[in-house]
């Protein structure tokens, strides 16, 4: 089960540490640097859980909160240096659900993300499944992005998709491809690449030194 995490923040450093750090407790996690960015993400997808910086460029964070109020709204948590009393009831009021005060425990904002969800009458964690359209050479994630795939990597893929968790041997691979190991390897790091520059999700296909590749990860076909 994985949920679907934007975080809505302009200072690089620590949107950067909170991606990392929800990615590493398997969360799927994108990034904005202000509202538009945010504004095209959830274009794409929508999240989850927003969580919003206040002291944005361009629109501040109250404006943004209070255009994301509704009933299929995602889950809000503030996150701002802003630590007055009034600024907390400015926040709530405009809608967040919870607001968390800067310099930020990770441990703290991963228990608020849970509390959220568990507040929200029908919000329900997303399956992680990954579907491959082999006819069609595109890989859907869990978060309902499509990757467009070449025919290389669609035929890297079906095996690998056949038989989920099962370990598939590079020269297996290497064979259905007609090339040899080593440049599955480069087609496999390019793959994942490719995925997390496209959709911010990590293509869960793990390396199992001298052994091949498997699919860490449910899977449709």
């Amino acid at each position: 089960m994985a949920l679907d995490v934007l975080v809505v923040e302009d200072h690089e450093d620590l949107r950067e540490e909170i991606v990392l750090y929800l990615q590493a407790r398997g969360m799927i996690v994108r990034a904005a640097g202000n509202g538009r960015e945010m504004d095209e993400a959830m274009a794409a997808r929508q999240p989850d859980i927003v969580l919003l910086d206040l002291g944005l460029p361009e629109e501040d964070g109250v404006s943004i909160a209070r255009r994301l109020s509704g009933a299929n709204r995602p889950g809000v948590v503030v996150i701002t240096a802003r630590g007055r009393v009034e600024d907390r009831i400015l926040g709530l009021n405009a809608g967040a659900d919870l607001y968390l005060v800067k310099p930020l425990d990770m441990r703290e904002l991963e228990a608020a993300i849970g509390s959220v969800m568990r507040r929200r009458e029908g919000a329900e964690p997303r399956l992680q499944t990954w579907r491959l359209e082999a006819a069609r050479w595109r890989l859907v994630t869990p978060g309902g992005a499509i990757v467009t795939l070449s025919d290389a990597e669609t035929r890297l893929l079906a095996p690998l998709f056949e038989a989920p968790e099962a370990v598939v041997d590079r020269q297996t691979l290497a064979d259905r491809l007609e090339v040899d190991s080593r440049s599955i390897d480069l087609l496999v790091h390019r793959l994942r690449r490719k995925v997390e520059t496209s959709t911010g999700e990590s293509l869960p296909l793990r390396t199992l030194r001298a052994r091949g590749y498997s699919f860490a990860a449910p899977t449709a076909f």
